[in-house]
């Protein structure tokens, strides 16, 4: 019974590997996307967040609750391990609203000059990716953008040019 179980978490293991790898080899366009993905609604949530950032050993944890409105943008009630609110409308963190709002809407096409896109779909679970043109300027900070899901978003990742990562799983209750 345990070398069963060892063996189909190896195999689980690899099959998460497999897709994650081969997502950045499945490029798109913008047009292709349009019937592909879900459409989102409005959405509330808990959220879970890690950050790894480079220089400092352990990851920051934090989580709450996440609110994502198709009109206003993007929302965290951070619980623990401060209590904090967040919006992503701000100037601060207005782009990231934005590549939200654009996907959640189909509006693909608004972010044709910034990022390549990729797409794969296994299952129920599809994966999008986001890697910037080097016109955008943005390829300079941002290496990758990964947005997962089945019928809504439940994970994003954030992968920044010096090794720094955020990681946010999204889950209804």
């Amino acid at each position: 019974m345990k070398n069963k179980l060892i063996y189909l978490f190896i195999c689980l293991f690899m099959t998460i590997l497999t897709c994650r790898a081969s997502l950045y080899e499945n490029k798109t366009t913008a047009k292709d996307l349009t019937g592909v993905l879900p459409e989102f609604n409005n959405i509330e949530c808990k959220f879970k967040q890690e950050k790894i950032l480079k220089n400092i050993d352990k990851p920051l944890v934090s989580g709450g609750n996440f609110r994502f409105d198709k009109k206003q943008g993007i929302f965290f009630e951070t619980t623990y391990p401060v209590r904090i609110t967040t919006s992503y409308t701000n100037k601060d963190c207005e782009q990231i609203n934005d590549i939200i709002l654009a996907i959640s809407n189909k509006k693909y096409a608004k972010l044709d000059n910034t990022f390549d896109f990729y797409y794969k779909k296994t299952g129920n679970t599809w994966a999008l990716g986001l890697k910037p043109k080097v016109k955008s300027g943005l390829d300079k900070y941002i290496d990758s953008i990964t947005i997962e899901g089945i019928d809504y978003i439940n994970k994003i990742v954030i992968s920044l040019k010096d090794g720094s990562k955020t990681t946010q799983w999204f889950s209804i209750e």
